[in-house]
């Protein structure tokens, strides 16, 4: 008998373990009760881990990340960060698509996603060179078929991220040793709380909206010390800035079957330009050398305060044979000059595009033995224009290439291995570079009985 998978539909039942004998049974439409009842099951762990993701989502030191609301995350799991960070029209129902919500709708079984992230960067500008390390925890997504057209998902990831001191000198005169230091320090970031839905409308047409809640503390400071009398005053100005606000995003997937063995995906998303509201709190602190402090200065609070984030659009495109092959294309653009702080300004950000590529590739899917057969292999390239400058040089560039694998571990569940290697900036014209190299190991669990009404015929 053959196996070959002619369509969407054989791809997604050639998943279904081997163990289940009642198909009708393992596609089982949840009931508003039963799937209240399976959420509960879950709460207590999913909360634990959605409170350690979001003690743990902090990346490596970067100078860029001291504009704006830092350097704003892509969204992806690992099966993306394999792809050149891809995935606006590309999913195959295995693993949970964080970036389009109206992919959701291809997950038929219940899901649990969730990732590593380690960095190595090497940073260097025209004074010195330093390398740094770092791990995160990645997205946490947890996506829960509600019927056979709606699939509902659960999550957090984080959305920003602000991690960076610099420390600059200058002498107060041509002779003679007085001087003056001033150090900028900055850290935190915002997460998103994910509620996201996608429906099948047609047989062809998908829709998606990601509600999320944006939380986060970015605190900043600045400490100028003066060394030309003896007792070293320090002064610091201290900003702490806490975000709170609900976020959307829009989706849409349009599906047709261009040949017996190929579809075409065409997606987009939108996320249109948003206030978020933020409670402000600075003022000014004088230390002496040895950092004890002397002089509480007066403090500044903004509780009512808001900012607006840009609006973001990307679109996507793919070919893809089910259970073979798929190659993507993506496209996305981020209007920083939308962006408003809190004092209004945009903070001199820029215009900000991504293009990004990739393949997916599968020996034989519907194999019955033969263990790297099922193995999924992917490659990806992404060129983005950042809409960050520093010290006032041009916005950078980065650049990067990726490779990966997912590996079987049984039924349809996947250990997700992807390196990225990429460099962003360029020392002679943005006056900093950054080279750095990525391993993100992720799960995409799909074994899950939790979630599945039983059945007995």
């Amino acid at each position: 008998m053959s196996n070959k998978i002619n369509s969407i539909s054989n791809f997604m039942r050639a998943t279904i373990p081997l163990r289940v004998v009642n198909r009708k049974s393992y596609n089982q439409a949840f009931s508003a009760k039963f799937l209240f009842k399976s959420f509960s099951r879950l709460f207590l762990a999913v909360s634990c881990l959605l409170a350690f993701h979001s003690i743990q989502a902090q990346q490596t030191n970067s100078p860029f990340s001291f504009l704006g609301i830092g350097e704003v995350y892509n969204g992806g799991t690992a099966v993306s960060s394999m792809s050149g960070g891809l995935g606006v029209a590309s999913s195959n129902g295995i693993y949970v698509n964080t970036l389009n919500p109206a992919m959701l709708a291809r997950n038929r079984y219940t899901v649990f996603e969730m990732g590593v992230n380690t960095e190595f960067k090497a940073m260097q500008d025209s004074k010195q060179r330093s390398n740094t390390y770092n791990g995160t925890l990645g997205p946490v997504m947890l996506s829960l078929p509600a019927s056979p057209r709606w699939t509902l998902a659960l999550g957090l990831t984080p959305y920003s991220n602000v991690e960076y001191k610099t420390v600059t000198s200058r002498k107060l005169n041509v002779i003679g040793t007085d001087s003056s230091t001033t150090t900028y320090n900055g850290d935190g970031g915002l997460n998103k709380a994910i509620v996201s839905n996608g429906v099948r409308i047609t047989k062809n047409m998908y829709v998606g909206l990601e509600t999320s809640y944006l939380f986060g503390v970015i605190n900043r400071d600045i400490t100028t010390q003066n060394l030309t009398d003896g007792q070293n005053y320090q002064v610091k100005y201290f900003n702490r800035s806490n975000y709170s606000s609900v976020h959307f995003k829009l989706g849409y997937l349009w599906r047709p079957k261009i040949s017996k063995e190929y579809f075409l995906n065409v997606g987009a998303t939108a996320e249109f330009a948003q206030k978020i509201g933020l409670k402000n709190l600075g003022g000014f602190d004088i230390y002496d050398a040895t950092g004890i402090t002397l002089i509480n200065a007066d403090t500044l609070s903004n509780p009512n305060a808001s900012i607006t984030l840009p609006a973001n659009y990307k679109f996507g495109v793919s070919l893809e044979k089910p259970g073979k092959l798929v190659v993507s294309l993506d496209y996305s653009t981020t209007k920083w000059t939308g962006y408003k702080n809190l004092n209004g300004s945009s903070e001199g950000l820029r215009d900000a595009y991504t293009v990004a590529v990739g393949a997916e590739y599968i020996p034989k899917f519907d194999a019955i033995s033969g263990y790297f057969n099922h193995v999924m292999y992917r490659v990806g390239a992404n060129y983005t224009q950042s809409p960050y400058s520093y010290n006032g040089n041009e916005a950078a560039k980065d650049m990067s290439f990726s490779v990966g694998v997912s590996l079987p571990l049984r039924t349809i569940s996947y250990v997700n291995i992807a390196f990225v290697r990429g460099k962003r900036g360029v020392l002679s014209s943005n006056g900093l570079e950054e080279q750095y190299s990525k391993i993100v190991v992720g799960f995409s669990l799909g074994d899950f009985y939790w979630f599945r009404k039983p059945k007995i015929d």
